[in-house]
């Protein structure tokens, strides 16, 4: 064989190694890469949350639908909820206007109609576009109180109350199936012309979840949510007009509100502050509600979740002069921005964290521009959506995207291929390193 020609076979066997070495190591990078992209894959997809009440869709908003009138605007305010990906209502039954002038009559005072039947068309048309009512449940008739300076205060006797409650419930079972147990019981006026008193709240939570329960068994009753307040002293000492949240659930956890309530129910408004903001008991912010959980935890309570029962940021407008922002002031650019960011920061770092009411979706026209409350809105009276709107259908559209995915355990490292591919390898380096070290003819 001549030299050139020997030259010219080790020359070929050598090409042939290096093509083998590289298209091994080109296999092997594809089947790892691949593992690790499926691995990412399957972590973002939809897992089961390990809290109860949390594993839902988190998007809902606060509702005025007992003021409407005209029944297509109703309906066109529910349409557009569902188009928005929204799952839940957050809807108040005035107990006045159910069981307005004696107690177990429940006629108009008017038409002398059944009180029920605006409530059954609301209750109707929430199914018909399947979204969950969460009730809140407050606002005594006057008959069950002997002062009524204040609409808001509790009734005189808290079992008329737990009566209600069940006459709620037991009419709507299987249909409501959550029910919020008065509203922000910390603050004046929602507790009447007299100090707030945690104890006496519970004892109303106690009668009404019993009666509840009475009536289906499958309910789930949330507790009040508490106004986020710094607190304001009564001129009586040691009492108070409005009371601390913190100190107010404290106070609440050392009467025994623990037993009576399937989910905590919290505000969180978000003020002029991004929600990473962290918390600080001297700060109202979004991640105040760290500091609520935080006490749930010390009294035991970590298995329940947190439903936010009025979430969002005001965006009102520069002509509104700072001592009329109750609620601190941001462009509409970030409120939409802030609220979408929330609930996914929540959702990503808080296992307990579950339904995001949103304050508010649309407003009847009571509402009027000089007042802040206005700038909540996710449409606009003519059904003009906002910002916030746009925002939320996109980040509820890119969740249920999510959520179509089957959610598949984490694939398996394919170590026998890559095992079997890693001693081809081996075996070729070793061969191509022969090759170099035979003695080239010359």
């Amino acid at each position: 064989m001549t030299t050139s020609r020997r030259i010219s076979q080790f020359r070929l066997r050598l090409y042939g190694l290096s093509l083998l070495c590289a298209t091994l190591i080109l296999i092997l990078v594809v089947v790892v890469v691949r593992w690790f992209q499926a691995q990412s894959a399957t972590s973002l997809a939809p897992h089961p949350r390990p809290v109860a009440n949390t594993d839902v869709n988190p998007y809902g908003a606060n509702f005025f639908l007992t003021r409407e009138v005209e029944p297509w605007k109703l309906e066109k305010t529910l349409a557009m909820a569902k188009e928005a990906g929204l799952g839940w209502v957050k809807q108040q039954f005035p107990w006045e206007e159910i069981e307005p002038e004696r107690k177990g009559e429940y006629l108009d005072p008017v038409s002398r109609s059944s009180s029920w039947a605006k409530f059954d068309g609301i209750v109707g048309a929430c199914e018909a576009q399947g979204l969950q009512i969460v009730a809140r449940l407050d606002r005594p008739p006057d008959w069950t109180r002997l002062d009524n300076t204040y609409q808001e205060a509790p009734p005189d006797n808290l079992e008329d109350y737990g009566d209600y409650v069940f006459a709620f419930v037991r009419r709507y079972a299987g249909r409501v199936k959550y029910v919020q147990i008065w509203n922000e019981p910390n603050i004046f006026p929602e507790w009447g012309n007299q100090p707030v008193d945690p104890a006496r709240y519970v004892e109303m939570l106690k009668i009404a979840y019993r009666r509840a329960k009475e009536a289906d068994p499958e309910v789930q009753v949330l507790c009040a949510p508490l106004a986020i307040t710094l607190g304001q002293e009564h001129p009586d000492p040691g009492k108070w007009i409005a009371m601390s949240d913190l100190a107010f659930l404290e106070a609440m956890y050392e009467a025994g509100a623990k037993a009576w309530f399937d989910i905590y129910s919290a505000n969180a408004f978000g003020m002029d502050r991004p929600p990473e903001d962290p918390a600080d008991p001297n700060v109202l912010n979004f991640q105040r509600v760290t500091l609520h959980r935080a006490i749930m935890e010390h009294y035991g309570d970590a298995g329940k979740a947190i439903w936010f029962n009025e979430y969002g940021w005001n965006a009102a407008p520069e002509t509104l002069t700072a001592d009329r922002l109750i609620w601190g002031r941001v462009t509409e650019e970030q409120q939409a921005d802030y609220t979408v960011r929330g609930i996914e920061m929540a959702r990503r770092d808080w296992p307990w964290a579950g339904v995001f009411m949103i304050w508010y979706f649309r407003q009847v026209g009571s509402i009027p521009v000089d007042n802040a409350a206005y700038y909540f809105r996710m449409v606009d009276v003519d059904f003009t959506p906002r910002p916030v709107y746009t925002a939320v259908q996109a980040a509820s559209q890119a969740m249920a995207n999510m959520t179509q995915q089957t959610p598949a355990e984490a694939p398996a490292f394919p170590a026998l291929l890559v095992g079997a591919l890693t001693l081809g390898l081996l075996l070729a380096l070793g061969l191509l390193r022969r090759a170099f070290r035979v003695r080239r003819p010359v």
